[in-house]
């Protein structure tokens, strides 16, 4: 998979683009497949709703299941973001976040990169979100809506308290925007919603300001997002660094390879226990 100069000059205006159909229904059941065995997993990597029982977010399942490290140096989603970032290109963030139907709660209004800038000394925004849709996604389940061309605005409007550099997971709300400012940044930015079937990939800005509201409907809303970063951008704590499964150790920079997921079904089936 290839960006084309129409869809690079889109990013670079936009802060995003989609790309339909780029996983079929057969990958998708594989990495659904994939996610049922990884959430079996206990740990601190999974998080949950305020209920303290429904799933919200789990981290790190390139690091535990074989087809999710299969998935994250596919060149289909590894292409394209050397595109957008250049070269050398490891993985600092890996989260697959859920929204059930009828109580899938909402992700409150922010920017990506200054938590990393604060939480983890991430030096510069030289990184990209991938976002898969692993179902289809509609302005009734929740979609991410972002507010065109807001990457523009750097990271200056971000507001953060006191003291969250150092908790182990930051919740975006931390992080959130005033709703004066909301009102004023909406008022020039476009807010727009990537919508689309399963097997869509957005590709967005760590600076794009962003959210999304509860799923009120019976659709379920998987939306799995790998953040890669150029390997010299890596993150320099200054005392001890957040724990693994939210900012990856590992900055190596990842080779693509063009293998198909289904095809990895029939060896990655028990992987993740």
């Amino acid at each position: 998979m290839k960006l084309s100069e129409e869809m690079l000059a889109q990013y670079d205006r936009d802060g995003f683009i989609a790309a339909p159909g780029v996983f079929s229904q057969a990958e998708l059941a594989s990495i659904k497949s994939a996610l049922a065995e990884d959430v079996t997993v206990k740990g601190p990597h999974l998080i949950t709703e305020d209920d303290g029982e429904t799933m919200r977010a789990v981290y790190a399942s390139h690091t535990r299941h074989p087809l999710f490290r299969n998935l994250v140096t596919s060149e289909r989603l590894l292409g394209p973001a050397v595109q957008l970032v250049g070269p050398d290109l490891y993985v600092h963030q890996f989260k697959i976040n859920t929204k059930r139907p009828f109580g899938g709660e909402s992700w409150a209004w922010h920017q990506d990169y200054p938590v990393w800038r604060d939480a983890d000394r991430m030096p510069e925004p030289r990184a990209v979100n991938v976002a898969v849709f692993l179902d289809d996604v509609s302005e009734f389940n929740g979609p991410v809506v972002f507010l065109r061309g807001s990457h523009r605005l750097g990271s200056g409007t971000s507001r953060r308290r006191q003291g969250g550099e150092t908790a182990e997971h930051i919740d975006p709300r931390d992080y959130t925007f005033s709703g004066d400012d909301l009102s004023r940044l909406a008022g020039v930015h476009e807010m727009t919603s990537p919508k689309g079937a399963a097997g869509t990939v957005v590709f967005f800005h760590p600076e794009i300001v962003h959210g999304s509201a509860p799923n009120i409907s019976p659709y379920p809303r998987d939306l799995l997002i790998t953040t890669y970063n150029s390997s010299s951008n890596a993150p320099r704590p200054l005392g001890e660094p957040r724990p693994e499964y939210l900012v990856g150790r590992d900055t190596t920079p990842l080779v693509p390879h063009a293998r198909l997921l289904e095809t990895m079904a029939a060896t990655t089936t028990g992987a993740g226990a």
